[in-house]
């Protein structure tokens, strides 16, 4: 066995000097030139990788700030579905509310017409349209057949009213 190490060692001192003298070509001015190629890629691969990390923060700058408008949106849509399920909630109850008071009115008729005076939808109230100031004149109905015209408060007022109108004060009659 140490005679294939002696061997092995051998080989290699005899390979060395050929590896060695091939080296010895290189001229100072290539060694120079390859450093000098070296270390520009150094700096550029440098100033790159300087480059790519202000971009990183940029991107995570903004990842950041729309992770917050992200997380304001989801606020804001959890905040609206509560309010939509709420208002839903309170609708149906004010509809059966609504239908079942419907049903109990219908039930009593003498109840309705009290509770529809009670509201102003009475048989006897005034319907809303009503004219303020109506536009026919004031007739004494004592019965004689000459229907005298009797002065109302207003007179000068409903004379206005009538010549607006285009009529003759007689109010359509």
């Amino acid at each position: 066995m140490r005679t294939y190490i002696w061997a092995a060692a051998a080989m290699l001192l005899i390979v060395m000097p050929v590896g060695a003298r091939a080296e010895d070509d290189v001229k100072p001015e290539q060694l120079k030139k390859m450093y000098d190629d070296a270390l520009a890629q150094l700096k550029a691969a440098q100033d790159r990788k300087a480059e790519l990390a202000k971009e990183n923060d940029a991107l995570n700058a903004k990842v950041t700030e729309l992770q917050k408008q992200l997380a304001a949106s989801q606020e804001q849509v959890a905040s609206l579905k509560n309010e939509v399920a709420e208002s839903a909630d309170k609708t149906y109850y004010l509809r059966a509310y609504h239908a079942a008071w419907q049903r109990f009115l219908s039930n009593y008729p003498e109840l309705t017409l009290k509770w529809k005076a009670y509201l102003g939808h009475g048989v006897f109230s005034l319907p809303s349209d009503f004219p303020e100031y109506p536009l026919f004149d004031w007739v004494d109905l004592r019965g004689d057949d000459s229907a005298k015209h009797v002065e109302s408060p207003d007179d000068s007022q409903s004379d206005r009213i009538a010549e607006r109108a285009g009529g003759n004060g007689s109010g359509g009659q």
